[in-house]
């Protein structure tokens, strides 16, 4: 039987695996790579951009050959982790110092590989502290895929001591230096100014411990810095900017988790609100942890971006940050991996959201496998029950006590849901009051507000429920309501301020309660007095208007019974009379009959006459077409004996003989539309009647009878113009401009009439096709201009018409763009 043994053979594939597919961000590569130097003791790393080329050089600890063997060259070996990494440390006194306050920041033994994520190749110098020896290393990541079955402990990494005259960051003899070159990325001014602001948060900007500093140098872009107007540079040292805005006046709540004790304090633009202690039950797994957690309200928002160049909502909002170093992506724009907005989702104005927040999550720890990173460095930790409780804490003991004081004093949120007003509209009114507070530096308005007060005694409260929480400190001005008018909200306002008192041991508070419930009760006297007065007044008045009606009642029944007597009197003259009644009413009657049957005559008449054609109406037609007509024959005759005469006529001429007898025809094409209606010889009279009545009874019941395709509308026709007028001459001219509609397809007339002074304005606006653009407005009443199919005479006969025979002027609107509009001026 063939037994034996087998190992693992790890071949170079591996390389990538745990290089540039584990850390696929080159920002993430460099975070790791400033964390070797800062877990390598180093107080000061500089990364310099040069073209296709990054140096990382740091003044920590550096290596020794024996450090690049049994540790850099370990793929997947942390000392870190097994706690050996300071065993030999030497005694340089800054290194030291590092020492006794730093946590490490790396523990995978990977961060190494991501030199291969920025470039192919990668050049290390290191000295290590207080040996007078310097290595330098070559790699080249290429070599490691030129055979797939190549194993990794096959590829031979060029390796040699150098002259010791290398000097690292601030001049140190010792520390270690990166030359990655071959870039993989371009690195411009975009990128170059994200990194920079992305490094500003890599190490925790709240932190004021200034041990270790990051500075970049791009000699490309010092230019660019010298010329920039904002305040981010990309050459120069990375500092914590974001300490600026740590002076906003805004609402904060600060948790300290140290050992034994939890601290909590929440400060409303700079004033204390309360300062509470409780036990730490967490501490098993979490015994140091700080959060600070910042509400900003509009005019902190404001703020913030003039300090810093950016919306907070594009600069993150809650960040968590292990041992000194961030944890990607808490924080990050968009990022909800706290569960704040899904929350939020539920109620807009019950609770807060990232957009609203600012702040971070400060975790000590060494221990590693509960506070785990996911390997690809930014996925946040890993599942675990430290996470579990981290996130407890966050949320329970910061996050909703900060929402719960927002939302229910400043937002006035807690009163409204509590009903803690006897009225709801009293209510609403007080919160109305908290809307100002978004822009203000100050909360004055929840101090001077009786919800807020009221709210906060229930927060308050709420706290001295829980028996393992100590109030330290609360703001006495926010439970001060011996002058407030207590009438309008709930009573038990009373026992929660005693609970408060009680807990806390509070004279100066029981010495307001006793105040405020002497206010209370005075108050409440007052109101009932003033209801029994009310009472009492009403009882008064009910008894005084019963009164009133009995006086009323007899004052009646006496009228009546007088009324009684004089129709007992004035019977018998009725009697008397009534037979004379009678003869007058049968008379009346009579003529009532009489009246009925001759309007009954009169309307059959008209309708008749508006239906019918008598032989008059005919011979008077005639009559009038005849006349016509025969102007149209002397005119001919005229033109026939110019032309004989001449032999020629011009153009000018001609065309007007040719508009003459065109008008001469639109008379008689407008008289015919008359002879199916009653009175259609007075078309050919002269008038006076209302203008503005004619002309919609001739659209409505002559010209809209027999063009039904379009609608007509008429506004403030209860106008009256009274003028003397020929009806024949106005009609030509309301079909003309109705014909030129109907033309262009329009689907509607709109008429409006208005008084000026002693004139008449009257607009006609059809819906249709606008005037064509080749066609100046100055020009639509000359002859032969037309927009339509016609011969170009109508709005040339219209305008001779209302000038010679109306008294009236007309012009075009050319600003009416539904379609075409003309305004004619009617003068008495």
């Amino acid at each position: 039987m063939d037994k034996g043994l087998l190992s693992f053979d790890i071949k170079t594939g591996m390389k990538n695996i745990i290089g540039r597919d584990l850390i696929t961000d080159d920002f993430i590569a460099i975070y790791e790579l400033v964390k070797n130097s800062y877990d390598a003791h180093a107080d000061y790393v500089k990364i310099i951009f040069n073209k296709d080329e990054i140096i990382i050089a740091d003044n920590g600890k550096g290596m020794s050959k024996q450090d690049l063997e049994k540790k850099w060259f370990a793929v997947a070996y942390s000392a870190k982790k097994d706690k050996t990494e300071d065993d030999d440390l030497k005694k340089d006194s800054h290194l030291n110092n590092l020492k006794s306050r730093r946590f490490f920041a790396g523990a995978k033994g990977v961060g190494r590989f991501s030199c291969d994520r920025l470039g192919g190749k990668l050049e290390l110098i290191t000295t290590k502290v207080d040996i007078n020896e310097t290595y330098k290393v070559d790699v080249d990541w290429n070599a490691f895929e030129k055979d797939a079955q190549q194993s990794f402990d096959s590829i031979q990494i060029p390796f040699e001591r150098i002259e010791n005259n290398v000097f690292f960051s601030k001049n140190k003899k010792h520390g270690t230096i990166l030359k990655i070159q071959d870039l993989n990325s371009l690195w411009d001014l975009k990128k170059l100014s994200e990194l920079r602001r992305s490094l500003e948060k890599l190490i925790n900007p709240f932190s004021k411990e200034n041990s270790f500093t990051v500075e970049i140098e791009a000699k490309d872009f010092i230019e660019i810095d010298n010329n920039s107007t904002n305040n981010l540079k990309i050459n120069g040292v990375v500092d914590n900017s974001i300490l600026k805005v740590l002076d906003l006046k805004t609402t904060q709540i600060d948790l300290r988790l140290k050992n034994e004790i939890i601290t909590t304090k929440i400060i409303d633009r700079g004033t204390l609100i309360y300062h509470i202690e409780e036990p730490n039950n967490y501490s098993s797994l979490i015994d140091d942890l700080e959060i600070n957690l910042y509400f900003l309200n509009r005019s902190a928002k404001i703020n913030f971006g003039k300090l810093m160049d950016i919306e907070p909502v594009n600069y993150g909002n809650v960040f968590l940050f292990k041992n000194g170093f961030r944890v990607q992506p808490y924080g990050n724009p968009g990022d909800d991996s706290w569960e704040i907005d899904r929350r939020k989702q539920q109620g807009y104005n019950r609770f807060l959201g990232t957009r609203e927040l600012f702040g971070k999550v400060d975790l000590i720890t060494e221990d590693f496998n509960e506070f785990k990173e996911v390997s690809s460095r930014d996925g946040g930790l890993v599942e675990s029950a430290g996470k579990k409780i981290l996130f407890e804490i966050f949320k329970e003991k910061a996050f909703l006590r900060l929402e719960r004081y927002v939302v229910g004093v400043l937002w006035g949120e807690g009163f409204i849901r509590k009903n803690y007003f006897l009225d709801t509209n009293i209510a609403s009114d007080f919160r109305e009051k908290l809307s100002s507070d978004k822009d203000k530096d100050l909360f004055e308005d929840a101090l001077n507000n009786l919800g807020s007060k009221i709210d906060f005694v229930n927060l308050i409260r709420a706290l001295t429920d829980d028996k393992n929480i100590k109030i330290i400190g609360y703001n006495t001005d926010l439970v001060n309501l011996v002058n407030e008018k207590l009438d309008i909200i709930q009573p038990k306002f009373i026992s929660d301020l005693e609970k408060i008192a009680e807990k806390t041991n509070d004279s100066d508070l029981f010495n307001q309660i006793r105040l405020t419930e002497d206010n209370f009760n005075k108050i409440l006297k007052e109101k009932e007095d003033a209801e029994k007065r009310e009472e009492e007044e009403r009882k008064k008045r009910v008894e005084a208007e019963k009164q009133a009606e009995i006086e009323k009642y007899k004052r009646e029944e006496a009228e009546q019974k007088q009324k009684e007597e004089e129709e007992k009197r004035i019977k018998a003259e009725f009697e008397a009379k009534e037979n004379d009644l009678k003869r007058r009413e049968e008379e009346i009657k009579r003529k009532e009959a009489e009246q009925k049957a001759e309007n009954r005559k009169i309307q059959l008449d008209r309708f008749r006459s508006s239906e019918t054609i008598t032989y008059k109406d005919l011979r008077d037609s005639n009559h009038i077409i005849g006349v016509y007509s025969d102007d149209i024959s002397k005119k001919i005759q005229l033109i026939k004996r110019k032309t004989d005469k001449k032999g020629s006529i011009d153009k000018k001429e001609f065309f007007q003989f040719i508009q003459e007898i065109s008008l001469v025809n639109e008379k008689i094409n407008t008289l015919t539309k008359f002879t199916t209606k009653s009175g259609f010889l007075q078309a050919r009279l002269s008038t006076t009647e209302n203008v503005v009545d004619y002309i919609e009874n001739y659209v409505k019941n002559i010209y809209g009878s027999l063009h039904k395709e379009m609608k007509y509308e008429f506004s403030d026709n209860k106008l009256k113009f009274e003028k003397e007028f020929q009806p024949i001459e106005l009609s030509v001219v309301l079909d003309n401009i109705l014909n030129n509609s109907k033309k262009k397809g329009a689907s509607k007339v709109i008429f409006g009439f208005e008084k000026v002074n002693e004139n008449l304005l009257l607009s006609i606006k059809d819906l249709g096709k606008q005037l064509d653009n080749s066609i100046a407005k100055e020009l639509i009443f000359e002859e032969g201009i037309t927009s339509t199919k016609g011969a170009g005479l109508g709005l040339s006969h219209v305008k001779r018409i209302l000038e010679n025979d109306l008294n009236a002027t007309i012009e075009y609107n050319p600003d009416y763009s539904n379609g075409f509009e003309l305004i004619i001026t009617f003068k008495k």
